[in-house]
């Protein structure tokens, strides 16, 4: 048995050598008879290779080609199904994981075994921003809700690498999460158990298998988290999208963020979930300005004092999250905001409104809460 499985990786390993050899001749081919570069500037690491040595020739047309390096990413990911990038990691059932957010300081392999909570200054800092936050809202007759997406690696932890074990019960999200509740803070919903309840009823994914995002389905299942905290005079003069009169298009597309990180976008299909286009749009665009969008019910907008339907002013940091959500809230409610970003806007917030403000934030995301990131988006 052992010889046969010598064998059989030796095989393998030469057939991956010939593999690599057979690029390394055509480019090399490509530079010196052509005389076309098809190279990038520098090399994978950043560095440049002037030098005109055959040695040289040979890391530039290997290394510096985008071509010949997503060539060799797409056959180790066919014959070894992983993924040659610090960025990315592999998962099952073609599920691609972010490593790191650069933007945030934030590691999601470090958080997904417990090894990067927040600290006790962090914690208490992000709470007493939440609390300012929502007494401005107050003082303006207006409620503030913090909507928590998890990480795909959260829901889908399953998915992720055995070798990494199981999530941790001390990630950021549920230390967080501990904290405001010890604290008597309330108004937020993580939304990692509806989503865990609803994956296990749903023969489709929630979250783009090659991205760290929500898909349609995914996000209906946010609104229906939202919806069940409104009180019951809301929820009796509001038209609610029951699951059951919705119909996803489920197809294939080229892999997205993640799977271009890895250079294997066209190798990696994503299982994009997309809404019908038979459901409805009860409702309209009105003129709205600067960085967000506005809609009203058809056939006429009944304002909230009289129709017992609040208006709502929504806040995300991706602009894709906000077009999937629309067709719920905007079939849902009289008069609904999208805004992009974080900040408060005066113009935005005046015409808005608002008699509640949902502000929607990925797991990655949660140090934007701290007082130095909230003074920068403007929400000092």
């Amino acid at each position: 048995m052992k010889k046969e499985m010598s064998a059989f990786h030796l095989i393998v390993i030469s057939c991956f050598v010939g593999i690599l050899l057979t690029v390394s001749i055509f480019y090399l081919t490509n530079i010196f008879v052509t005389g076309e570069p098809s190279i990038a500037p520098y090399c994978y690491d950043g560095s440049g290779m002037t030098a005109q040595t055959p040695i040289s020739a040979f890391n530039r047309a290997v290394y510096q080609s985008e071509s010949s390096l997503n060539f060799i990413h797409q056959t180790q990911y066919r014959l070894f199904d992983t993924v040659n990038s610090n960025l990315v990691v592999a998962g099952g059932n073609n599920f691609l994981f972010d490593t790191e957010d650069k933007e945030h300081g934030y590691s999601y392999i470090e958080d997904f075994t417990g090894n990067c909570g927040f600290t006790e200054a962090e914690k208490a800092g992000i709470l007493q921003q939440l609390q300012q936050r929502m007494e401005r809202y107050a003082q303006q007759e207006t409620e503030y809700l913090l909507v928590i997406i998890p990480n795909a690696q959260t829901v889908y932890s399953e998915e992720m690498p055995s070798y990494y074990g199981s999530i941790s019960e001390n990630t950021r999200l549920q230390q967080l999460e501990q904290y405001l509740l010890a604290h008597e803070f309330q108004n937020f919903i993580n939304l990692t158990d509806d989503l865990l309840a609803a994956k296990e009823f749903e023969n489709a994914p929630l979250y783009h298998n090659t991205e760290n995002a929500l898909n349609s389905l995914g996000l209906y299942y946010a609104y229906q988290a939202i919806f069940d905290t409104f009180s019951y005079t809301v929820q009796a003069n509001t038209r609610f999208l029951e699951r059951e009169s919705l119909f996803f298009d489920q197809h294939e597309t080229s892999g997205r963020a993640l799977a271009k990180k890895a250079g294997l976008g066209h190798i990696i299909k994503n299982k994009t979930l997309s809404l019908s286009g038979t459901t409805p749009q009860n409702y309209r665009f009105v003129q709205s300005g600067g960085t967000a969008e506005t809609t009203i019910l058809l056939p006429f907008y009944v304002p909230s004092d009289i129709s017992g339907s609040p208006e709502l002013l929504l806040q995300f940091g991706n602009e894709q999250d906000r077009l999937q959500i629309e067709p719920y809230f905007s079939n849902s409610f009289g008069k609904v905001t999208y805004q992009i970003g974080y900040q408060d806007d005066p113009e935005i917030y005046a015409a808005a409104t608002p008699r509640v403000v949902l502000q929607f934030i990925y797991e990655n995301e949660l140090t934007e809460l701290l007082a130095h990131n909230s003074m920068h988006n403007g929400t000092q």
